[in-house]
Order: C-alpha cells, then sequence, then structure tokens
C-alpha cells in the first residue's frame, strides 16, 4: 500500500510547484471471504430457508470450539443482538460468518430496534446496552474463563448508537449507551475481526475493559472498512478504542469518522502494530496514549514500543496533530514512554483550501520521554506550505512542543517545516535530521 515518491529531480519529484494531486484511493475492504463451515462442530445456518430464521433461534450461549454461525445475506438486515462467550481453539476457532448476496453484499446486523434472545448470558445484564455483537465472560462461567479464538467476518455492522433503542433480553425497551460498539469486546483472547464493514455506530469497535488477568490479548482487526462511527456532540467515541495486548490492524480502510469529533484510531494497548491500512481524518488519525484501566499494562515492554508502517495517511484539511504519542490522562508515570517506529508510510495533507493560520502537524508528543523515529516515509501536501498556513513535523498541545523526533531517509515536500514558524509554542522537544531528507515538490504519485 505504500505509495512512493518518484525522484525525477536533483531533489527528487517534479520540479514545477503547483497543487499536486491526492494519492489514489486503495480499493475499499472488506474482501471476500470463504464461509465454508470447516470445524469439527455445528454449521448453524440463519437466514431465508436455512434453518434458522433469526439470530434469535441460535443457541449463541452453547457455542464451542469448531462451530459456526454463517449468516446469509438477505434484502432486510437482521436486527438482533449477539453475545459470543465460547472457547474455541487455533485449529477450531468459533465464527460469526456472513454469506454475501448475489452482487457481493454483506449480511446486515442492525442495531435499529434489535431484539435480544432471552438465553444470551452476558458478563452483566448492564452490557447490554454497551453493543450490538458482544464478545464477553458468560456470567455463569467460572471467572478465570475468557472467550478465545473468536472470529467475527463478512457483516456490515452498524446502529449501536443513540438515540437508536433495542429490546433487551428480558423483553424492556432500553436505549445504548453513548459509549456503545459495533463490536464490544469485553474481554478475550485471540479476537479476529475480519472483512466487516462497521459503521453509524457510537464506537465501531471498543476491546478491552480491563487488565490483570482479564486483560484482553491477541486481537487481529484485518480488512475491514470501518468509517462514519463516533459521536455528533462529544469528541470521546471513535472509530475504534482499545485497551488491549498484541493488537494487529493491517489491510483495511478507515474512512472520516462521524461528525470529525473522535479519533479514528484511539489505543491504550500495549504491542500495538498498525500495517498496510488507509486512514483518512478524524481527531486524530491515530491516538496512542496511556493505560486506563489496564494500568499494569505499563510494566510490558511491549507497551512503550509501537510500529506504524506501509500505510498512507490522509489529513484532508487542517485539525489536531495526525498521530499523538504519549497520554492524555495528566498521569505521566503512565504515559507510552517508549518509541514509535513509523517507516515506510505515505502522509499527505491537503492543504490547497488552507486560510492564514490554519495549519496542520504530523506528529505529537506529549513528553520528551516519547521518541518517534520517523524513516522511509513520504511526507506530501497538495500546495508549498507557508509560515502562516504551516504544515510541521513536532506539533504543539497546550502551546508545549515536546519529544524526540529523529527523520532518516524520508522524502518531504518544500515548505514542511520542523516546529510551527509563528512565535508562541514553547518548543522543549527537538526535531533531528530534517536537514538531511530528500526534499521536492511532487511526488509522483501513480
Amino acid at each position: 500500500m505504500l505509495l512512493t515518491a518518484g525522484c525525477t529531480g536533483e531533489l527528487g519529484g517534479a520540479a514545477e510547484d503547483g497543487p499536486v494531486t491526492l494519492p489514489p484511493p486503495v480499493n475499499i475492504p472488506p474482501v471476500s471471504i470463504d464461509c465454508t463451515h470447516v470445524g469439527s462442530g455445528r454449521d448453524f445456518q440463519v437466514g431465508p430457508g436455512k434453518a434458522f430464521e433469526a439470530l434469535g433461534d441460535v443457541p449463541f450461549e452453547t457455542l464451542a470450539a469448531g462451530d459456526t454461525v454463517r449468516v446469509f445475506w438477505r434484502a432486510e438486515g437482521y436486527h438482533e443482538k449477539i453475545m459470543l462467550g465460547g472457547q474455541g481453539t487455533a485449529e477450531q476457532p468459533i465464527r460469526l460468518c456472513g454469506v454475501p448476496g448475489p452482487n457481493g453484499e454483506l449480511p446486515v446486523i442492525d442495531g435499529e430496534g434489535a431484539t435480544t434472545r432471552p438465553e444470551l448470558d452476558f458478563p452483566f445484564d448492564g452490557h447490554q446496552v454497551r453493543g450490538l455483537i458482544i464478545v464477553g465472560h458468560k456470567h455463569d462461567d467460572p471467572y478465570d474463563l475468557d472467550p478465545s479464538h473468536i472470529v467475527i467476518e463478512g457483516l456490515e455492522i452498524k446502529n449501536a448508537s443513540p438515540p437508536h433503542r433495542f429490546t433487551d433480553k428480558s423483553g424492556s425497551a432500553a436505549s445504548y449507551a453513548g459509549n456503545a460498539a459495533g463490536i464490544f469486546v469485553e474481554r478475550g483472547d485471540h479476537v479476529t475481526i475480519r472483512a466487516c464493514e462497521v459503521h453509524e455506530n457510537a464506537n465501531g469497535l471498543f476491546v478491552g475493559t480491563a487488565g490483570g488477568d482479564i486483560l484482553t490479548e491477541n486481537v487481529l482487526i484485518e480488512s475491514n472498512y470501518i468509517h462514519d462511527n463516533g459521536s455528533l456532540s462529544d469528541y470521546n467515541e471513535h472509530n475504534v478504542y482499545n485497551e488491549a495486548s498484541n493488537v494487529i490492524y493491517q489491510f483495511n480502510r478507515f474512512g472520516p469518522t462521524r461528525g470529525g469529533n473522535g479519533n479514528n484510531i484511539k489505543e491504550r494497548s500495549a504491542g500495538v502494530v498498525i500495517r498496510y491500512n488507509w486512514i483518512e481524518d478524524g481527531a486524530h488519525l491515530i491516538d496512542l496514549v496511556d493505560a486506563q484501566e489496564a494500568t499494569d499494562s505499563v510494566a510490558l515492554p511491549s507497551f512503550h514500543e509501537t510500529f506504524i508502517y506501509g500505510n498512507v495517511l490522509l489529513r484532508t484539511g487542517y485539525g489536531a496533530s495526525m498521530i499523538h504519542y504519549g497520554g492524555d490522562s495528566g498521569e505521566k508515570e503512565y504515559y507510552r514512554k517508549g518509541t514509535l517506529h513509523f517507516f515506510s508510510n505515505t502522509v499527505f495533507v491537503k492543504n490547497d483550501t488552507y486560510r492564514d493560520y490554519q495549519r496542520s502537524a504530523v506528529f505529537e508528543a506529549s513528553t520528551n520521554d516519547e521518541r518517534i523515529h520517523a524513516r522511509n516515509n513520504v511526507f506530501a501536501s497538495t500546495q508549498e506550505p507557508t509560515d502562516i498556513r504551516a504544515v510541521t513535523f513536532l506539533g504543539d498541545r497546550d502551546d508545549v512542543a515536546a519529544g524526540v523526533l529523529v527523520l532518516a531517509g524520508n522524502w518531504v515536500r518544500k515548505g514542511w517545516t520542523a516546529f510551527d514558524p509563528v512565535p508562541g509554542p514553547k518548543v522543549i522537544g527537538r526535531v533531528d535530521g530534517l536537514e538531511s531528507s530528500i526534499f521536492g515538490v511532487d511526488p509522483a504519485f501513480a
């Protein structure tokens, strides 16, 4: 997915100044998947003419290793909630899988007016308001028995947010919580979310609620199209919001958040790898901050190293820093205090509509204990920035620009600066290696 720069001039790229076109868009996931039942367990087929007409007819509370629930596309979406809490294995996962329609349409799981199977065993009944598809500990299971090897794939998931309402397992009308998610993972081990379209929820995905023995681990978010999630009234809900350990994002397309208020990806997890994705807009495109509930994650070496590579990162206007690394609670002992490895990415800022004193920054670090190593990237913009319409590498928070940014082997659009050239922010951080970049005008996207 990396879009590399053409080096046609002495400094790389085209020699003439003028507007630069956006990178060509990637093919929009989700990709096609094979929903064939291959496990040794039961095959539950749901849809028109199948053994189960409704999701509520499926005994989700009894799913075990090797079981597959295949949801067949129909013109009317499935307005039903789902709870997954069984234990699969690496060879025999528990699968919730969508079988597409004749033109590739994904089966729709719709939170508006959704009903709830009375037998579903939620972690606590209060969790029902937190999501449309929920992965979590079944309340009647031993406390230390986590759901494991759960695969959710090939579904369109929407409308888990206010003002939508649903019917809970007792038959009572209920409203979704303000932080509800299309997929809410209360806890689990080896959870895969693949080839889904997730939109119009408060949070698209919300993974992990605690640390210690119930820390969610080994999460794969792959080949999804996640867009237009968030709140229209505040900035606390996001396309994805996680606090887990060992989280991999790959081959996804992340569109703008709903209303532009929340972040595209907000991560409090240890062991985060974000690779080969298209990520477009949001308050921050990527917000890598401190542990909140799982504060014991700070003791993990993987909490202090994050890898972002091979992505296309697109800012289509001005706004907050594209990538924030550090923390946001004010409790700095829980901040990242490590290294963000950022390489082989294409970063593009569409700045041709900027007015005076509108600006963008690529990175923001919370303290000087946060280090960013950025190498072999393309940093491009529609037009050459100016001092009063700046595009900078290291932005500020509360008028303080902190952190250590090391640049090496990058292609950079002429006019980009290390810090905001307009006097005001206090600079306590540093940017090394900018002068050794390959400077050009047009990276010649193709």
